[in-house]
C-alpha cells in the first residue's frame, strides 16, 4: 500500500511581496489577463488577483534576496587576502598546521574585523620570489615575518613593509656538544656551509663571493641539520626559534650546538604589501599596534620565547 502524497502546503509569502504585489499584478495582468479574478468586498491586496505560481515564487524570492539577514557573518563583506609565510618547519608551521605563522595571523584578524581578512599560505621562499614577488604591482597578499635583506629588498625596495611585528636574530649550528668561539664571519672560511635554496645570507655573503665558504643547498632546515650531525658539512644558519623547537629532539639530542651569528645584530620581521595596497599597509599597521596589548598573542610570544614591548610601548 502506498503512503498517500501529503498536500503541498503554500510557501509563505514575505512581507516585502505584499508591498511590491501592485506592481507585479500590473506587470503581468496583460499577459494573463483571465487569471485575474476581482474579489468582492475590502480583502488584502495579494487577494485581490491570482498570480500564476511562478509569479508568487519569484517575488517571494526577490522580497528575500533585499531582506537583510540578521545572521550573516560579519566578516561576510571583508576582502579575503592570502599571507605568505616561508617558513615551513616549527615553531613557524607545526605538523598540525598550528604554529606562529598561523597564531599570528589570527591574531591580525582578530584586529582586522570590517575590511580585510587574511588567509594563510605556506609556500617555500624560493617560490614566493620567483613568483608572488616578480611583478609588484600583481602582488595582492601580504608576506609574513621576513626582513627586506632576507628576499633582496634592503636596497631598492619595491613593496611597502609594515612596522615590526618583533625582534630576532639567527644562529650558527654545529656538531656538538660545543661549538667554536668566532670573533667574526671569517673565522669560518674554509668550512663546509649547508644552505637552504633561495635564502639569503646577508652576513656571510663576502665569504661566499670570495669562495672561501663552500655552499651546499637542500630545501628544509632539518635536512641541514642532519648533515650538520652526520659531519657531512661543518654549520649551517637558521633561526634561533626554529633551532630551539628542534634541538631536543630525539634525532638531535646532544648532538648539536649553536651560537648568536658573529657581526649580525638583531633584526626586526615584518609584513610587506604591494606598492599599490598602502590602505591594506595601513590597517596592518593599526592592527600591529596593539598586539602587545593582545592577551593572546602575549601568551603565543612567551611561548616561543619572543619578546614584545609593553602595552604601553606604542
Amino acid at each position: 500500500m502506498q503512503t498517500p502524497l501529503l498536500p503541498l502546503a503554500p510557501p509563505p509569502v514575505p512581507a516585502f511581496a505584499s508591498a511590491i504585489a501592485p506592481a507585479l499584478a500590473a506587470a503581468f495582468a496583460p499577459a494573463f489577463a483571465p487569471a485575474f479574478v476581482p474579489e468582492p468586498g475590502p480583502v488584502p491586496i495579494l487577494a485581490q488577483v491570482r498570480l500564476p505560481m511562478w509569479a508568487v515564487i519569484l517575488a517571494a524570492m526577490f522580497a528575500m534576496a533585499l531582506t537583510p539577514n540578521p545572521a550573516r557573518p560579519a566578516h561576510a563583506a571583508e576582502q579575503q587576502v592570502d599571507a605568505y609565510n616561508t617558513y615551513l618547519s616549527p615553531p613557524f608551521l607545526m605538523p598540525d598546521g598550528g604554529g606562529l605563522a598561523a597564531e599570528l595571523v589570527e591574531r591580525l584578524n582578530a584586529h582586522l574585523t570590517g575590511q580585510y581578512r587574511l588567509r594563510l599560505r605556506h609556500i617555500p621562499r624560493q617560490r614566493l620570489m620567483l613568483a608572488g614577488m616578480r611583478d609588484p604591482a600583481s602582488f595582492e597578499g601580504v608576506g609574513l615575518l621576513l626582513s627586506p635583506a632576507f628576499v633582496k629588498e634592503d636596497r631598492q625596495p619595491r613593496f611597502l613593509w609594515s612596522e615590526p611585528v618583533f625582534y630576532d636574530y639567527n644562529v650558527l649550528v654545529f656538531a656538538g656538544p660545543n661549538a667554536p668561539r668566532l670573533s667574526s664571519a671569517a673565522d669560518l672560511a674554509g668550512l663546509r656551509f649547508g644552505a637552504i635554496i633561495g635564502y639569503r645570507y646577508l652576513y656571510l655573503e663576502q665569504l661566499l663571493a670570495a669562495g672561501r665558504l663552500r655552499r651546499q643547498d637542500t630545501n628544509a632546515e632539518r635536512l641541514n641539520l642532519r648533515k650538520v650531525a652526520l659531519g657531512r658539512v661543518d654549520f649551517t644558519q637558521m633561526n634561533r626559534l626554529l633551532y630551539g623547537a628542534i634541538m631536543g629532539e630525539p634525532e638531535f639530542a646532544g648532538k648539536l650546538a649553536a651560537v648568536p651569528e658573529p657581526g649580525a645584530p638583531p633584526f626586526a620581521r615584518r609584513l610587506f604589501v604591494g606598492p599599490h595596497r598602502a590602505a591594506l599597509l595601513a590597517r596592518l599597521n593599526a592592527a600591529l599596534a596593539v598586539l602587545p596589548c593582545d592577551p593572546q598573542w602575549r601568551a603565543s610570544a612567551d611561548r616561543h620565547g619572543i619578546n614584545l614591548p609593553s602595552c604601553s610601548a606604542r
